[in-house]
């Protein structure tokens, strides 16, 4: 018997200092590893893939987008209206900034709505991502920038502009503290079925909206879901959590919607059970 340490990731702790045969502990390592660089994670929002693919060393990242977006009319006078009148403005996501500056340039009313803008509590909760885009769209930075729906809370307000992003989201508006106008940039419209395949066809899937879920379920129908249910499912949070749940799918909720630290800890969890899964070779 030759005494071996293995060095590759998850083994170390199993095989140190264990009288194994050099060929059983090699053997063990190259199966975890194996399993580890040909797991396959669905995410399923196009904006998350490239932060999970900066972090998974090695294993497969799919894009598996379960809402489609297309442009709404935006009528930029009747932004400007609302915004004269009221104290707050709230942008789902940097994008609906983005959008806006885009109808206001097209109905030469940009420095109008700038100025607005500028003299307003703006609000994201598309955390830093969306903090900068709106910064960049109108040249101010929100002074309340949360990283996901369940952090946000917009508090001290008159009357707020909101600018949803492909639905109404009754729990934001939950969250503002004051009367409110809202406009719709986008409509959100289901994913195809070929994205409901990916998530299928991967070890894990990764949903970041509870209108993610919802459109899952309504494209794929009842068996999809029963699929999904002996997969790896993570959710960004307790909003998306909620969704899950109310499909009967296990999930694991992460502690923070924040794309970097929710790609580690999805990475992690990928880690572990390929470790789990291992089976000894004598």
């Amino acid at each position: 018997m030759v005494h071996v340490v293995c060095c590759c990731w998850g083994c170390s702790g199993a095989a140190a200092g264990l009288s194994l045969s050099a060929i059983g502990v090699l053997a063990v390592c190259f199966y975890i590893l194996y399993h580890i660089f040909f797991m396959r994670i669905a995410v399923t929002s196009p904006g998350a893939v490239p932060v999970f693919k900066a972090v998974a060393k090695g294993m497969e990242v799919v894009e598996a987008p379960m809402v489609q977006l297309v442009e709404n009319p935006l009528d930029a006078a009747a932004v400007a209206v609302a915004l004269e009148r009221c104290d707050a403005v709230v942008f789902a996501t940097g994008r609906a900034a983005y959008r806006l500056a885009e109808e206001a340039k097209r109905a030469g009313l940009y420095e109008k709505i700038r100025s607005l803008v500028a003299r307003m509590k703006v609000a994201t909760f598309e955390g830093e991502k969306g903090a900068v885009m709106v910064l960049n769209a109108f040249g101010v930075r929100p002074a309340a920038a949360a990283s996901t729906v369940e952090e946000f809370r917009l508090e001290g307000c008159r009357c707020a502009v909101v600018f949803h992003y492909g639905t109404r989201d009754e729990e934001l508006l939950a969250r503002v503290g004051c009367s409110y106008v809202e406009f719709f940039p986008y409509r959100a419209l289901p994913g195809d079925p070929d994205s409901v395949a990916k998530v299928l066809s991967s070890d894990a899937a990764v949903f970041t909206s509870a209108l993610a879920v919802r459109y899952f379920a309504e494209v794929g129908g009842p068996e999809a879901v029963k699929e999904l249910a002996k997969k790896l499912v993570v959710a960004g949070g307790p909003g998306v959590s909620r969704a899950l749940t109310q499909l009967g799918v296990p999930h694991v909720v992460a502690p923070s919607g924040r794309l970097g630290p929710l790609a580690q800890y999805v990475i992690n969890l990928v880690k572990e059970k390929a470790a789990s899964d291992q089976r000894p070779v004598a």
